[in-house]
């Protein structure tokens, strides 16, 4: 029980910090940029709530306040805030709505572009001082499964077999393994291969293949677990990061893809698990159970992390392509979800966000920090949605009004924030019972 309430600590705790990061210096961007203008900011705050404790300065109170997830900012006469903290300073000029429509624009566009900046200062902090990542060429020369009618299935070469040596030359990487055998079409290969504590000496000839005719003797490497989910089928039978699933039943696996389509056509009965873990292969059972979008095992799959550390200029090169390539991945699920090719039940809200914060700051720093930085791009881009709470709807009105040379009347605006709000909060209320429909107690009463 103490364990129990420990963990739920420590996963709230997680959370509170990832949003509180995230949210923060999203309103930040906004605060910063409607300095810059001179515009007048009543409250700048660390947190929501009853204000515990911080000082003024010119208009502005800093602050922090009772509950940690996030902050705000509060600019007088913003198009939200109706109700002015103070008419002393009427007519200066640094009424929010007084201000020309380009810096308003700036101001709202400064929020998710803080976000993007976040995301790409943790990929660069990260790539210098070292990250993690899944590696197909980097991996360890490990056979993950063998090619039916391929050399290496006709040399007896096995999944979980090491290739330690090839004529004599050492190797370490599934790269070295690859430009050896494509580097010797028709020419016999000695390998020699450690399978569990034995070594043993393999004569194989790859086969000439593909228009370049380069040698391919048939072996895939090892899939590995990147993430266990506490509490799933995965878990509760014990697998564990860094092993590798070589079989399920009678299906070898080469890719995640190959995983999820056994696993989803499971219909939740058990399923025979080969694994590799430390040199050698043993079996195991796991149960797939559905949580609402399928049937899953809680796992994340994908080739052995290699460190990856780089200078100062190289990592703000990675981290921006990184970034780049966390918001395609966005716009693409955005996309899939306007014209109905991704449900919406796939998605994590709040719950699923917690769980994961918990489950990453086990996994350690790296993998937590690699979160904030996933979510905080998340964040940004969904507050660019034209709805008119976020900033997205925002900065819609504003090119509207720009078009039209004029201002939208008060009852106009009040009508779309009303509208906008109501669809925000459905939206974040399916996605909450989405979430609760797939925990075990919560999904008996909402499935």
């Amino acid at each position: 029980m103490i364990d129990r309430l420990l963990g739920l600590t420590l996963t709230a705790g997680a959370f509170a910090v990832v949003l509180g990061i995230i949210i923060f210096v999203h309103e930040f961007g906004h605060f910063i940029v409607a300095k810059f203008f001179r515009m007048r900011v009543f409250i700048f705050s660390f947190g929501f709530g009853k204000r515990l404790f911080g000082f003024k300065r010119g208009d502005t109170d800093y602050r922090v306040s009772l509950v940690p997830l996030g902050g705000y900012v509060k600019l007088e006469g913003e198009a939200d805030d109706f109700l002015s903290e103070s008419t002393a300073h009427e007519g200066d000029g640094k009424d929010f709505l007084a201000r020309p429509r380009w810096q308003r624009f700036l101001v709202y566009v400064a929020g998710p572009l803080m976000n993007v900046v976040l995301t790409a200062a943790v990929f660069t902090v990260l790539y210098t001082i070292g990250v993690y990542e899944p590696s197909e060429s980097q991996s360890r020369s490990i056979i993950g499964s063998v090619a039916a009618g391929m050399p290496a299935q006709a040399a007896g070469i096995q999944a979980g077999d090491e290739v330690v040596a090839i004529d004599d030359r050492p190797i370490s990487t599934w790269e070295q393994l690859q430009l050896q055998a494509a580097l010797a079409p028709g020419r016999v290969l000695r390998l020699t291969v450690r399978r569990a504590d034995s070594v043993h000496q393999i004569e194989v000839q790859p086969a000439a293949v593909g228009p370049d005719r380069t040698g391919e003797i048939g072996v895939s490497p090892l899939i590995y677990l990147l993430e266990v989910m506490r509490g799933r089928p995965a878990d509760k039978a014990q697998l564990r990061i860094d092993d590798a699933i070589v079989r399920v039943e009678d299906t070898p696996i080469h890719r995640s893809d190959d995983l999820l389509a056994v696993v989803a056509n499971s219909a939740g009965r058990p399923l025979r698990f080969q694994v590799w873990r430390s040199g050698r292969i043993f079996e195991t059972v796991v149960t797939p159970e559905n949580h609402g979008d399928g049937f899953r095992i809680g796992v994340a799959l994908g080739y052995q992390l290699v460190l990856r550390r780089l200078g100062p200029i190289a990592a703000v090169g990675a981290a921006l392509a990184e970034t780049e390539k966390e918001t395609r991945q966005v716009l693409d699920i955005l996309g899939r979800l306007v014209t109905g090719r991704l449900s919406v039940r796939t998605l994590g809200g709040p719950v699923r966000i917690a769980q994961v914060s918990g489950e990453r700051v086990r996994q350690g720093g790296n993998a937590y920090f690699q979160l904030i930085a996933f979510l905080s791009i998340n964040v940004g881009i969904l507050n660019l949605l034209p709805l008119v709470p976020l900033d997205g709807g925002h900065l819609l009105l504003l090119a509207v009004e720009g078009l039209m040379r004029r201002d939208l009347s008060l009852r106009v605006k009040t009508w779309l924030m009303n509208t906008g709000a109501i669809v925000v909060f459905a939206l974040i209320g399916f996605v909450l019972l989405s979430d609760l429909s797939k925990m075990g107690l919560f999904g008996r009463f909402l499935r």
